[in-house]
């Protein structure tokens, strides 16, 4: 208590005119003011300068003139001219810090402009202030997926996106270090929130593609994302997505596993399979013959007709390994249909009781 009551002291001089402390936030009018300073009158017939580096960051000071009422921030108390020393940048950016904090408690959504990319992710700018928009809080739709996630291809990904504007929640304000970080996801949250409320396997939507990779195709809707895999793009073979499809495509995706936020989507199983017009003339019990085109751990490949082909398992030939199979590529075998496999695409068969025949 003696301290504060010393420094009270402190704050008039003898006369009793009212003295201020550095960082005092103070309200004055403008008596004079060029291109190099201002001239303030401030409480108790005391004079305050706000000088040209003090005056940045204030926004638009050609709206400034003299009889404005200016707030500015305390730096010195007293200078050897006897004036007031003030900053207007201070005050400017006590405010900012304090809209920062007021945004991030009310969970509000604010628009800002990205300026910077570097590989951890965006640089934006709000007032004056920096801001970080981390990698991993963009949105999928903005998201830089890259194949085997090579820092260089990530960064060029991201500078894609300096000069635009995003939508963003600030999530993170830490004046003491100057740091501030904002996400995109965030802003999106209700709406991925309502998105997987609704959402369920076998639903059908419009989406746009996110990304392309070797092994698949990403889609956005509805502020979530999900995978296309190579499999299940098409039902004839795609060996590279890329060839197909391009970011910002729109698409139809149908969901077929949900699980948490990670969605699996296709968009093949959006048609008819054309496999299943192929086979229509065949059944179970049928007899058909094919020549030998493959051979592995599953067992013997025959193909049938165009584009429909027969399996014969291991152990039809009494044998567990198929290195032991005495089969050649073009011998003829004739086989029973055990069952019509739809979803590997092939008949399943038994040995019939003809014989293998050599081709001729």
């Amino acid at each position: 208590m003696a301290n504060q009551a010393m420094d009270d002291l402190l704050t008039q001089d003898k006369g009793g005119i009212l003295l201020y402390r550095a960082g005092d936030t103070i309200q004055g009018i403008v008596l004079d003011l060029n291109k190099s300073r201002i001239l303030l009158e401030l409480e108790g017939g005391l004079t305050g300068i706000i000088t040209k580096k003090e005056m940045v960051g204030y926004g638009n000071n050609d709206e400034i003139t003299v009889g404005s009422t200016l707030e500015s921030v305390v730096l010195d108390p007293e200078n050897e001219q006897g004036l007031v020393v003030l900053s207007l940048k201070r005050a400017s950016q006590d405010m900012v810090w304090a809209d920062l904090n007021t945004l991030m408690s009310e969970e509000r959504i604010v628009t800002v402009k990205i300026y910077e990319a570097n590989k951890g992710g965006l640089m934006a700018n709000f007032k004056g202030l920096k801001c970080f928009l981390p990698v991993s809080q963009l949105t999928p739709l903005n998201y830089p997926r890259v194949d085997g996630a090579e820092a260089s291809q990530i960064l060029k990904k991201l500078q894609e996106h300096v000069g635009k504007e995003f939508a963003v929640r600030v999530i993170n304000v830490d004046r003491e270090n100057g740091k501030v970080i904002i996400s995109e996801k965030a802003a999106h949250q209700q709406q991925i929130k309502d998105t997987l409320k609704t959402l369920k396997e076998g639903d059908t939507t419009k989406g746009e593609v996110s990304g392309v990779l070797k092994y698949g195709i990403f889609v956005t809707f509805g502020g979530v994302e999900g995978l296309v895999h190579l499999s299940e793009l098409d039902w004839g073979h795609i060996s590279d997505p890329s060839k197909h499809y391009k970011l910002g495509d729109k698409v139809d995706v149908m969901v077929i596993g949900i699980d948490g936020d990670k969605l699996s989507l296709s968009m093949k199983r959006l048609t008819d399979d054309p496999w299943k017009d192929r086979v229509k003339d065949y059944e179970v019990g049928q007899n058909v013959t094919g020549k030998v085109v493959r051979w592995n751990s599953q067992g013997v490949f025959i193909e049938i007709s165009e584009d429909v082909q027969g399996l014969f398992l291991l152990e039809v030939f009494d044998v567990e390994d198929y290195n032991e199979l005495s089969v050649q590529e073009g011998d003829e075998l004739e086989g029973i249909i055990e069952e019509i496999n739809y979803d590997s695409h092939r008949l399943e068969l038994k040995k019939a009781d003809a014989k293998k025949t050599k081709k001729k």
